[in-house]
């Protein structure tokens, strides 16, 4: 069983010059800051978007609200971290991050070169990044499954945007999905008959989620996640149906640091491994316990 690492913006908050979430969401509000009170980054998000709309509409609102994102986040530097994650010589890594850090820390050395497999415009369903080394060889691929920095359309932080994720989500594990390569069009198959016959194309993250170990850190999978818990729930259906059960025989786990017991207990519902440091991991700081968490990741993958 092949391994992966989910990483989010937990990681960047331990760069030198982190980019705070509160300076994220002013970016996001623009000239009318508001409390957000209870609201969910989602609806933030929308509320932004309606009360900063322009006479060019709402589409050039959102992209104005992008770019400057996009901008802010271009300063964010690599750290060791990302070293760490690399040296685990996995073949996926999935990022909720919208920058460049990690690819940054390995294309840094001429080692290693990249290539930008996005072939989507707004959508994240199949964006990837490819890392070769100096023979062509590829050492992995970079899955940046909430956008990229270098399409700012496709950030993904709107209510609209998730639901729109989350339906091309569904169709690619339903069989519904379709897309061109070569100018030939190409119709996905069903999740349940991939697995039946252990048969996968390799074209989106989704596959992830039912084929290889999933290792999620620094990502603290707020509800507003949408897409990640859906992704984790159809998981959990299809291994609670009776004719399909046996067919997903991956693992999930979860590492928080202050999980709330509401969430712990949702997650191994789904069939999530929540994993939660040791007593004195507690009293550590955020570098201490990354390095820790990260060396337990390593020792289960070998």
């Amino acid at each position: 069983m092949n391994d992966t690492i989910l990483f989010g913006n937990g990681l960047n908050n331990l760069s030198k010059k982190p980019v705070p979430w509160t300076d994220l969401l002013n970016r996001i509000k623009g000239k009318k800051i508001f409390d957000n009170g209870e609201l969910p980054n989602t609806f933030i998000y929308e509320r932004a978007v309606f009360e900063n709309n322009i006479s060019n509409g709402i589409r050039q609102t959102e992209f104005n609200i992008k770019q400057s994102i996009a901008e802010l986040l271009a300063s964010i530097e690599t750290n060791e971290f990302y070293e760490m994650l690399f040296e685990l010589k996995l073949s996926n890594y999935l990022t909720t991050n919208y920058d460049y850090a990690f690819k940054n820390y390995i294309t840094q050395t001429e080692k290693y070169t990249s290539y930008n497999h996005s072939t989507e415009d707004i959508y994240s369903i199949r964006r990837q990044t490819q890392i070769f080394d100096k023979n062509q060889n590829e050492v992995c691929k970079i899955w940046n499954i909430h956008g990229e920095i270098d399409k700012p359309v496709s950030i993904m932080l709107g209510l609209d945007h998730y639901c729109g994720s989350v339906s091309k989500l569904d169709a690619y594990v339903k069989g519904t999905y379709e897309l061109q390569e070569n100018s030939k069009p190409i119709r996905i198959t069903r999740m349940i008959e991939k697995l039946r016959n252990n048969e996968f194309d390799n074209r989106s993250w989704s596959e992830l989620f039912f084929i290889s170990n999933i290792h999620i850190l620094g990502f603290s999978l707020d509800y507003s996640e949408t897409d990640i818990w859906w992704i984790l729930t159809k998981r959990a259906r299809i291994l609670n149906e009776e004719r399909s059960s046996n067919l997903i025989k991956n693992n999930i786990y979860f590492y928080d640091r202050y999980i709330k017991a509401d969430k712990e207990e949702l997650l191994r519902s789904l069939n999530v491994k929540v994993v939660k440091p040791k007593e004195d991991n507690y009293k550590n700081d955020w570098h201490k316990y990354y390095t820790d968490t990260i060396n337990q990741i390593k020792r289960k993958i070998k």
